[in-house]
This record gives structure tokens, C-alpha cells and sequence, in this order.
């Protein structure tokens, strides 16, 4: 019986966090009587913060940026066990890719090392080959790469686990921040603002929305509390759902996306949250590649600038959103 499981990552931001809690919530699963610790080293972990109510008896231990696994030092000189004082471990995985981290966990005790670095050079097992496999091949979307660690340990194909659990208080909030009839929720904001589709544009399609006799909500989280007020300005009967609480749970985010009928959004943290509720969602990815990091949910549609022609946000008109928004929007009645 697996007691201890042992995961090392580099970091999380909000949506690393979304893409990793299907792996989570199976990992939990797969081993269910084991105490789980989460140590990341260069960059602080989501988990530790505002995705936290996510991993609650999932993730039983969180070291949070230790900066370790950067340097030869780590491993030869066992830096680890200032954060790991006597510490052993059933099963010690690694979910970063680079050598150096890897020979750092190497040494710490453990009964078995899952790590795919060095194309599983190190490690003690592999993922069993599926569907007529000869050869390991390295997918290309980070789930996938995770849930392949997980097969390693267990030696069995293994699914992620996609659904989150809402508390029904929560629920029943989200049901009263939200108008009656049709709703669509618009998220404008992005870790970084290259991959935000222009203010300007969610204005103009939250317009045409509403004259089709729909709701029309934005999402804003703290870094984009400075539009509400020009899109208050610019779309009169807009609503704003997380101003309008002072519950500030990312429960409240998923749950008032899985009320709504449609949320389209950026590539982005937010967009991640919002696919998580599984309702129907428009993904919209510019500069970035949305086939490594698309966000995990049943009704997420990718619409890719690429596309359409130039890899910007901008290449994505109005149109072209507004109408795969209408045709999601019939599917739905």
C-alpha cells in the first residue's frame, strides 16, 4: 500500500494550476491512502494560494519555492533536506524535464523514482506502450505528459479527472448573481497582455449580444478592476459577478460559468478556471500555441488566430466570434 507519493514541480500560475488538477485529482484517486506533498523549486505555486480550495485533501503538504533543483549542488550536497529533514518517500515523481532538478531527486529516499527528464533515463519505470505502441512517444499536451508519469508509477492506463466539485453554498450564490434567461460571460484579462483580444472587441460583441436578448456578464479579476468602468461605460446593462461578492473563492468563478450558457475568454488563467466548470466555452488563442496548453473541460472550442490568417489576437474579428457564439448558443437550447 502506497503511503507517501512525493511530487517536485518548478511552479504553478493559475493556469499551469488548471491544466495539472485533472493529474491531481487521479493521482488522489490512485492512491488514496497515500499523504501527497507538492515541493516546487524556481517559481511559487497557485496551489498554495488562490487555487487552494481546489487540492484541499488532495495535496496534504505544500513546500512552496524552494529554489531548488537549479544548480549540481542540489543533488551532491542534498540542499533538500533543509526542506525535507529525514524524510523517505514511496514514490518520488518529477514532473519537470530538465537533468538537474532530476539528480537532485534522485537522491532523496524513496522505494520508486518516476521521471520522464533524459527521455526516463533515471527512472524505475516507464508507461506501459498502449493502442499497438512500439516506442514511447512524448505527447505534446501537458496533461497528457502528466497522466504518463501517473501510468508509470501504477503501470496502468489511467484518466484524468476532469470534474470539480462545487459547494452547494457556493452554488446557490452563483444562481443569484446571475439575471434570469440567457447569460454569457465574457473574461477580458490575461496573465500577460499580448494575449488579450482588444478591450474594445469585448465591448462591441457584448453589444451584439445583448441586442439578441442575451445577458452579457464580464469577468474581472484584481489585475483588471481598471476596465470595469469603460466597460460599465460601453455596454450599459453589462453585470459584473465577482465585483458583486465579497465571497472571493475561485469556487464562485467556476460555479457562475457553469450556470451560464456560453463564457468566451483569452488564453489565459481565467480561461482555464472557466473551462474547468465544463459548460460550453470559446478559447481564443493568438500568439500562442493552444495545442500544448488547451484548457481542460468538456466544452471548450479553441478558435486559433492561426487560423484565420496572422498569429494575433487581432486577427480574431468580432464576427468570427460573435458567430461561433450564436451557433454554440442554438446548440445549447
Amino acid at each position: 500500500m502506497i503511503k507517501s507519493v512525493f511530487i517536485f514541480s518548478h511552479g504553478e500560475l493559475i493556469g499551469d494550476g488548471m491544466m495539472k488538477l485533472p493529474f491531481i485529482n487521479a493521482l488522489s484517486t490512485a492512491f488514496p491512502d497515500a499523504e501527497i506533498t507538492w515541493l516546487t523549486g524556481h517559481h511559487p505555486t497557485i496551489f498554495a494560494s488562490a487555487l487552494a480550495p481546489l487540492v484541499q485533501g488532495k495535496i496534504h503538504h505544500i513546500i512552496n519555492h524552494t529554489k531548488l533543483g537549479d544548480a549540481i549542488g542540489d543533488a551532491l550536497f542534498r540542499r533538500w533536506k533543509s526542506a525535507l529533514p529525514g524524510k523517505s518517500y514511496d514514490i518520488v515523481i518529477n514532473t519537470d524535464q530538465h537533468p538537474l532538478p532530476t539528480m537532485m531527486l534522485k537522491t532523496i529516499p524513496h522505494d520508486m523514482f518516476i521521471s520522464a527528464s533524459m527521455k526516463w533515463l533515471l527512472s524505475d519505470q516507464k508507461p506501459p506502450l498502449t493502442n499497438g505502441q512500439t516506442c514511447y512517444k512524448k505527447p505534446v499536451l501537458l496533461l497528457n505528459r502528466l497522466m504518463d508519469l501517473l501510468a508509470a508509477a501504477t503501470q496502468k492506463k489511467i484518466e484524468p479527472i476532469f470534474h470539480v466539485d462545487i459547494p452547494k453554498t457556493i452554488l446557490s450564490l452563483a444562481k443569484k448573481l446571475l439575471p434570469k434567461g440567457k447569460n454569457v460571460l465574457l473574461a477580458p484579462g490575461a496573465g500577460e497582455r499580448f494575449k488579450c483580444w482588444p478591450l474594445q472587441n469585448f465591448i462591441d460583441l457584448g453589444n451584439r449580444l445583448i441586442a439578441d436578448g442575451i445577458s452579457v456578464g464580464y469577468i474581472l479579476g484584481p489585475a483588471e478592476t481598471e476596465w470595469q468602468q469603460q466597460l460599465a461605460d460601453g455596454v450599459k446593462t453589462a453585470f459584473f459577478p465577482l465585483q458583486e461578492t465579497a465571497e472571493k473563492s475561485v469556487f464562485v468563478t467556476i460555479a457562475v460559468a457553469r450556470l451560464a450558457d456560453l463564457s468566451i475568454a483569452n488564453d489565459g488563467g481565467v480561461g482555464h478556471i472557466l473551462a474547468s466548470s465544463d459548460s460550453p466555452i470559446i478559447s481564443m488563442w493568438g500568439p500562442t500555441d493552444p495545442y500544448k496548453s488547451t484548457p481542460n473541460g468538456k466544452g471548450v472550442h479553441v478558435m486559433y488566430a492561426r487560423d484565420y490568417g496572422e498569429a494575433k489576437m487581432e486577427t480574431l474579428t468580432v464576427d468570427l466570434i460573435y458567430n461561433q457564439a450564436k451557433k454554440m448558443l442554438g446548440s445549447s437550447n
